[in-house]
């Protein structure tokens, strides 16, 4: 059989008649991506996924009368009897999943929807990847690129936004041209499997590194390699930029561009910060990775930052969703751990109600403790972790705590505690799995809540 990861040549497609097994629907779209686009090229998919059918019906709705076969609740190493092509999601951990044990005992054809994204497609891809700010920086970007292009402009770029970020670009394939930019934004487990088909992008962005994810590598070595996978071992792409790294993130990659004749763009700190709709040292840091991007590709400086200000940012993480009685309410559902919460409080900066609490992971509040007693006039805790949570804010004293079965409850006490010119900060600080299908789901519920409590009062900004 021909190797699937080889581009398609011509108008026949390799997929036609194969039998295909997705291992991970998931919540994000890009299972369900893959699913359509290898319906698509005429394979016979078969889609197994650990949940349950309730908790991906969203997923399995978008895929509904396309014939896919679901195996959920389980990996019955069964299903890979009758495949010829297996397709990982990137949420599965090889090195921990018995069913990809299993497949590389068969010596089983498999492959990645990242990979077979890249390995067909002829636009300009922008790789951006680091430990945080990346779906943040790929939006800037993607924004910039739109604004400064031109979308009226007679030589108009098209612009294409993918990767991690959500969705599939596969589906996009027919449409994009050698002379499109496609930005991907790209996490460590998709930077993985990378290497496979030996593919860069044009430009490699690594906005940070910095410790993550340790458990599925168990230690930061692992997750640095992964990471810098994107700059390739057969090929390189034209230029690196590179932002804010760690002393070892730094040693590691001096030590694999040894020898190379790779340009590197270091991106640095700007003179003064830029107007942003986006608050926050972090948001400035991340224009100034957009503009160093913006040089490479030639664009003019001043119309790069005219578009950042225009920049509205993303859903659920430091959102504005209104005001309301004069106070400002921000969802910031994203921040599943305590230094993602820190980061949101010192961004505002200013007198605020703040809403924590997720799942129990067991990680150390202290810190964060100390930062929301700087700021908070009033503490709600919620969720599993939300008792741990008061019991450091307790430890850091100075500051009202309360409590909160769920988050609609912790909105209706934000309201009745907080004052004209006051925020309500919803930075949980903690994953979402406690009560929620994913920070989307819990966000959601967050700005649902707060709707409800505008259509009750006569001074609603939105």
């Amino acid at each position: 059989m021909t190797h699937p990861e080889l581009p398609v040549s011509g108008t026949t497609s390799l997929m036609a008649g194969l039998r295909v097994l997705v291992v991970g629907l998931g919540r994000f779209g890009g299972g369900v991506g893959v699913t359509r686009w290898l319906v698509e090229q005429g394979a016979k998919v078969t889609v197994t996924d650990n949940s349950t059918a309730k908790s991906l019906s969203e997923s399995i709705d978008a895929l509904y009368g396309l014939g896919v076969t679901f195996r959920l609740g389980e990996h019955d190493p069964g299903d890979l009897d009758d495949a010829e092509l297996v397709v990982i999601n990137p949420a599965v951990v090889k090195s921990r999943s018995e069913l990809f044990g299993e497949v590389q005992r068969r010596g089983m054809d498999w492959t990645t929807e990242l990979n077979l994204f890249c390995g067909r497609c002829c636009g300009r891809v922008i790789g951006v990847t680091g430990t945080y700010g990346k779906s943040t920086i790929c939006a800037m970007l993607a924004h910039v690129l739109h604004t400064c292009l031109g979308r009226e402009s007679a030589n108009y770029t098209g612009v294409y936004l993918g990767g991690n970020f959500g969705g599939s670009l596969l589906s996009r394939l027919a449409d994009i041209l050698p002379t499109d930019i496609v930005v991907l934004e790209l996490s460590n487990a998709q930077l993985e499997d990378i290497p496979r088909i030996g593919w860069v992008p044009e430009l490699a962005v690594i906005c940070n590194l910095a410790p993550h994810h340790l458990d599925r590598y168990g230690g930061y070595a692992g997750y640095l390699d992964a990471k810098l996978n994107l700059l390739g071992d057969i090929k390189r792409p034209k230029r690196l930029i590179i932002g804010a790294i760690d002393a070892e993130a730094e040693s590691t990659l001096l030590s694999k561009l040894d020898g190379s004749n790779l340009g590197v763009t270091r991106v640095a700190p700007m003179d003064r910060p830029i107007a942003l709709r986006v608050p926050g040292a972090h948001n400035q840091a991340n224009a100034a990775c957009v503009r160093s991007i913006g040089a490479y590709l030639g664009l003019a400086d001043g119309e790069v930052v005219e578009a950042l200000a225009m920049f509205g940012g993303l859903p659920h993480r430091l959102e504005h969703v209104r005001t309301v009685d004069g106070v400002d309410y921000f969802n910031d559902s994203k921040a599943t751990s305590p230094a993602a919460t820190i980061q949101a409080v010192e961004a505002l900066a200013r007198r605020m109600v703040a809403i924590v609490g997720g799942q129990e992971k067991n990680a150390p509040f202290e810190a964060c403790a100390e930062v929301l007693n700087r700021y908070c006039e009033v503490i709600i805790c919620v969720g599993a972790s939300g008792p741990r949570f008061a019991q450091a804010l307790e430890t850091a004293g100075g500051v009202s705590i309360r409590s909160a079965s769920n988050v609609a409850q912790a909105v209706r006490i934000a309201h009745g505690v907080a004052q004209k010119g006051d925020a309500v900060l919803f930075s949980p600080g903690a994953p979402s799995f406690d009560a929620f299908d994913n920070f989307a789901h819990r966000g959601t519920v967050f700005v649902e809540a707060v709707a409800r409590l505008a259509k009750g009062s006569e001074h609603v900004e939105t």
